[in-house]
């Protein structure tokens, strides 16, 4: 607990930031505005490498999803780059989103960028003597020996209402399974897939012909505010109570594939041009 008198102290906070992904550069970046926290190294879990074995990775990656949807996100990373390139020409405006990688560099936040679970990364990880790792949509499994070096522990925000939408790309699943409401959690990491205890989350109801995008950019906000309310009580000294949930409600999805992608296509749009340029000038609505 804070002693009588002290105000909140700052949390040591290693933030785990996947490159290119939306979520994880909007939850990154209102992270590092927290008064409540010291972000004191950033893990970045890069795009698959062009090399022999990069390549491989990625024609295997493209059969199981599909090269329809491996084209779809070539396209959407495209139009992000040209987006993000232009917004900086706007005189007295700045991108809402920022990459981290800019970011660490302007503050000289220290980085890593590999796997996670390595020698070298482990090694990063711990030498910041963190209070907390903050998981932002990133794109590794944290295993044992990592979970391990946080004094607190390890957050997540989870792009999905847990437990009936573990495991990948919740933010699709919700969409491809014609749902008509979605969520976003804050929880811990433990040694299970979205295991972990329940710390805070919140529902919306999704309106007819929302895309893809939209649902993971108002996850993302949403879940950067829930995140906040967890990070200040822990700040404060207090460790926020779980959330009672049955596991008669928890499913588990997995890597979408071929299939799921074509159904999708067959009833929504993935993305538009339009919400790229909301993702990164405005904020996103309270609601998908």
């Amino acid at each position: 607990m804070t002693a009588m008198g002290e105000g909140p102290r700052r949390l040591r906070t290693v933030l785990l930031y996947t490159t290119g992904h939306v979520g994880s550069a909007t939850v990154t970046s209102r992270l590092l505005e927290a008064s409540e926290l010291e972000i004191v190294g950033i893990v970045r879990a890069a795009p698959i490498a062009f090399t022999r074995a990069g390549l491989a990775r990625l024609s295997k990656h493209w059969r199981h999803v599909g090269w329809r949807f491996g084209w779809m996100l070539v396209w959407q990373r495209i139009v992000q780059a040209v987006v993000y390139g232009l917004a900086w020409l706007v005189p007295g405006r700045r991108p809402a989103v920022q990459a981290a990688r800019l970011l660490a560099l302007d503050r000289g936040i220290p980085t890593f960028e590999g796997s996670i679970n390595s020698p070298e990364g482990r090694a990063f990880v711990a030498a910041q003597a963190p209070d907390l790792l903050v998981s932002a949509y990133f794109a590794q499994i944290l295993k044992p020996e990592v979970l391990a070096i946080p004094r607190q522990g390890t957050l997540n925000v989870h792009p999905g209402w847990l437990p009936a939408y573990r495991g990948a790309m919740a933010y699709f699943w919700v969409l491809r399974n014609g749902e008509d409401r979605g969520g976003v959690t804050v929880h811990w990491i433990d040694a299970g897939v979205d295991t972990g205890e329940i710390l805070a989350r919140r529902a919306c109801r999704i309106r007819p012909g929302v895309t893809q995008l939209q649902v993971l950019m108002w996850t993302a906000v949403v879940g950067a505010r829930l995140l906040r309310r967890v990070t200040r009580a822990l700040a404060a000294g207090r460790r926020p109570a779980p959330i009672a949930v049955s596991e008669d409600e928890a499913r588990y999805y997995p890597m979408p594939g071929r299939g799921d992608f074509d159904t999708y296509f067959r009833e929504r749009r993935f993305f538009r041009i339009r919400d790229v340029f909301a993702f990164l000038f405005r904020r996103a609505r309270r609601r998908p």
